[in-house]
C-alpha cells in the first residue's frame, strides 16, 4: 500500500500511476472531482462514475463514493470498538480484504482516503473497481430458465455459508449489492457495498439469520418463488434448516415495518 499524501490518501500499489493521471491524490482533489453521476443520498454521501482507458486501450469504470456528512455515531463507535477511529470507507475497505482473504470476491480495490478527527470522521472516500456481470436482482428479474436459476442460487447458498463460516457476517446483504456472472464451473459472485460487517471467529445462528432475512426481503415474491427459497435454505444449511427458518422468519416480521423493505411485496 502507498500513501500519497499527507491527507491519508492510500492506494493500492498498482494504481498509483492510475491515480496521479487521475489527479486523485489528495483529499483536496478527490472533494473536488466531477465524475458521471450516479446518485446522491441526501447530501451526505454521493457517487460518481469515472471511465478511465488503459495502455491497451481497453476501458474500464471505477466508482468513487464520497461520505460528506457521515454520522457522529459510527465514528464513536469504531473509536470504542478500535481505539481509534475508522472512516466508513476505511471500514469497507477493510471489510472488503477480509472478504478476499476468505476467499471471497470484492469490487476491486483502488485507493480510499479519510479525515477524522479525535472523536468521528469528517470525509472520506473509496475509490473501487467496478462489479461485473449483473446483480442477482437483475438476474431474479431477467432470467425465468429454471435450470440457470437453480444453478446460480445453489452456488450463492454455498458463498454466503463459507462466507459465514469464516465469520464474516453483513446486514447489507442484499440482492443488489451482490453481483453474478457465468463462469465454466459454478457462478461467480463478488460484493460491493461492504461497510458494514461482523467479523467474529464464529457467528452464531441469529446473525446468519439477520443477514438471510436481508437478502429474502430484496428478493420480491413475485420474482422467487416458495419453492426456490425453500431450496437455498436447505443447500446453505445443509438440509437442516427448522430452527435457522423460524429465526428467519421473526427477523423478516421485524425489518417489514420500515419502508424500505416494502418492495417485498409488490406485484
Amino acid at each position: 500500500m502507498e500513501e500519497l499524501d499527507q491527507d491519508r490518501v492510500r492506494v493500492a500499489d498498482e494504481y498509483a500511476g492510475l491515480l496521479k493521471t487521475l489527479g486523485l491524490t489528495s483529499l483536496a482533489a478527490v472533494k473536488a472531482f466531477h465524475g458521471e453521476f450516479v446518485k446522491n443520498q441526501r447530501g451526505r454521501r454521493d457517487v460518481s462514475r469515472i471511465t478511465v482507458t488503459d495502455a491497451d486501450g481497453r476501458t474500464q469504470a471505477l466508482f468513487l463514493k464520497r461520505h460528506w456528512r457521515p454520522y457522529k455515531k459510527d465514528g464513536l463507535t469504531s473509536l470504542l470498538r478500535r481505539g481509534s477511529v475508522w472512516s466508513i470507507a476505511r471500514q469497507e475497505w477493510e471489510n472488503s480484504r477480509a472478504l478476499e482473504g476468505a476467499g471471497l470476491c470484492v469490487a476491486g480495490l483502488v485507493a480510499y482516503g479519510e479525515e477524522c478527527g479525535p472523536l468521528w470522521e469528517k470525509f472520506s472516500f473509496i475509490l473501487t473497481k467496478a462489479a461485473s456481470g449483473q446483480t442477482v436482482r437483475q438476474l431474479l428479474r431477467d432470467s425465468r430458465e429454471p435450470a440457470t436459476r437453480r444453478r446460480v442460487f445453489d452456488a450463492l447458498a454455498r458463498t454466503i455459508q463459507r462466507m459465514h463460516d469464516a465469520g464474516l457476517a453483513t446486514p447489507d446483504l442484499f440482492t443488489h449489492h451482490i453481483f453474478v456472472r457465468p463462469a465454466a464451473g459454478e457462478p461467480e459472485f463478488c460484493l460491493i457495498d461492504m461497510a458494514r460487517m461482523d467479523r467474529n471467529t464464529r457467528l452464531s445462528d441469529r446473525r446468519r439469520a439477520r443477514d438471510l432475512a436481508a437478502l429474502n426481503l430484496t428478493a420480491p415474491l413475485r420474482l422467487v418463488s416458495t419453492r426456490e427459497r425453500l431450496r437455498f435454505l436447505r443447500v446453505y444449511a445443509g438440509g437442516k434448516c427448522g430452527p435457522l427458518a423460524r429465526l428467519i422468519a421473526k427477523r423478516m416480521e421485524r425489518l417489514l415495518k420500515r419502508r424500505k423493505y416494502q418492495a417485498f411485496w409488490e406485484e
